[in-house]
């Protein structure tokens, strides 16, 4: 992969830990206190994917000839030409599609679905950070060996 643009990155990558460590703050919560925190589960599963997204979009303009214009989008186009494993290109969609109907209310909020979601979606997230952090170290390297440097 081409190297990517740092410092944006990093910034993004900080969100996604930040939304990561509140979400996981519900893994030991029950089922009341969660359904209690519900508006802040869905706040936090809509940052999650859109971080996710805007993550993705940082390695993609170094790839992709045209950016993506969704969620679905991106992640497919991550899957198909900047190595992100498909199966967790397809779970990502899949959770941005939660995204879409907290977000955009297509239909009424299904709330044991949302705070069912925590787990997995620690999960998913987590998975996705630790594949970026991957991809970031591999882009330092390469941008090592070509002898240029981040500038901030």
């Amino acid at each position: 992969m081409a190297p990517v643009a740092t410092e944006a990155l990093e910034r993004k990558l900080g969100f996604l830990k930040r939304y990561l460590t509140d979400l996981g703050g519900y893994l030991g919560c029950d089922e009341a206190a969660r359904l209690r925190d519900h508006y802040s589960i869905e706040r936090l599963l809509q940052l999650l994917c859109e971080a996710a997204a805007d993550i993705a979009l940082q390695f993609l303009k170094k790839t992709a000839d045209t950016l993506p214009t969704s969620y679905r989008e991106v992640f497919g186009q991550l899957a198909a030409k900047g190595g992100l494993p498909p199966a967790l290109a397809q779970e990502l969609i899949a959770a941005c599609g939660m995204r879409n109907v907290l977000t955009h209310l297509y239909a009424e909020i299904d709330l044991n679905r949302v705070i069912a979601a925590v787990e997995p979606a620690v999960q998913l997230y987590g998975d996705f950070l630790d594949w970026t952090l991957v991809q970031l170290a591999a882009s330092r390297n390469a941008r090592n060996e070509n002898g240029t440097s981040n500038t901030r």
